[in-house]
């Protein structure tokens, strides 16, 4: 698993650009995989929860329990997501996600950028992406595998495919630290056209909750992602939390991350996210503004 985990990471780092990102299918992967995430600038590779399964597998063994989500781009598109983990006894979890999103795409465009989901275009289209994963907890770190399928589809056809994803993490004292290799695996055909995976390698880090006062604590993530194109792709966020009871939590947070330049539209770097949480549910909220365009909301119900 370390050696194939290595292996893969330094593929994608050390691989000459084959593609650009923009040209790169399905355009799910492209998005936040999570609410929380999303609200600490989509840097969560060391993240906890159920979401972690859209992000590093070895990290789905974190926090058991199961998140739903939704997300508007404007009245143009739809983004939905599920995520469960559950322990199966030992070292050993298991998890389960499943993106879809319902846009508009552009007559003559493939791929459709993610900056402009804002606009529906004249042509309805759909894209998905299932994952399954696994994680063992092994000489002090956390090792994750998962398979996903993928599909996207625009009126003139349909392309299917598969993908692999790897990971590990390891807590070191409040921190977190992990290494994703993402969406590895060959190219879909969609329409006749060739997308390449948005293939990526993610390292980074977080810092869990720290306490600074009786009522009051924060939390951090960061992270660095090598993408497909050669990209470096820094992002991170911070979060501060207001614990008045036992059992309740409110949180603010809010992140920033490189972004796709280009023609207008396209996604602003900063995104904010806030949390109201009762003993094992929790709502969550994240922001993230397209310029030339709308503002995309994310609501997510938690269980865990």
């Amino acid at each position: 698993m370390i050696r194939t985990l290595l292996r893969a990471a330094l593929a994608v780092f050390l691989a000459t650009p084959l593609r650009a990102q923009g040209s790169t299918a399905p355009l799910v992967l492209r998005l936040a995989g999570g609410t929380r995430g999303l609200g600490f600038g989509d840097a969560y590779v060391a993240g906890r929860g159920p979401e972690a399964v859209f992000y590093n597998p070895a990290q789905i063994s974190t926090a058991t329990g199961m998140t739903l989500s939704l997300e508007r781009f404007g009245s143009a598109s739809s983004l939905g997501s599920y995520a469960a983990t559950t322990s199966l006894g030992g070292a050993f979890a298991a998890g389960f996600g499943a993106q879809y999103l319902d846009y508009g795409a552009a007559t003559g465009v493939f791929p459709t950028w993610p900056g402009s989901l804002g606009h529906r275009g004249p042509l309805d289209a759909a894209s998905l992406a299932a994952t399954a994963a696994l994680t063992v907890r092994w000489k002090g770190f956390r090792w994750g595998a998962g398979g996903k399928y993928l599909a996207e589809r625009v009126p003139a056809g349909r392309g299917d495919g598969a993908a692999l994803d790897l990971g590990a993490a390891r807590d070191v004292g409040r921190f977190t630290i992990g290494l994703a290799a993402q969406n590895l695996g060959s190219h879909l055909t969609v329409a006749g056209q060739r997308a390449d995976l948005p293939t990526r390698v993610t390292a980074g880090a977080a810092l869990n909750r720290y306490p600074i006062s009786t009522y009051f604590d924060v939390a951090a993530s960061a992270a660095v992602s090598r993408e497909r194109d050669g990209r470096i792709v820094p992002a991170g966020g911070a979060e501060l939390s207001y614990v008045p009871l036992e059992g309740w939590l409110f949180a603010l947070r809010a992140g920033a991350r490189r972004v796709e330049g280009g023609p207008t539209p396209h996604r602003q770097p900063y995104t904010f996210g806030a949390t109201a949480a009762l003993d094992r549910f929790a709502l969550d909220y994240a922001f993230e503004a397209i310029r030339g365009g709308h503002a995309a909301h994310r609501i997510g119900i938690r269980i865990q």
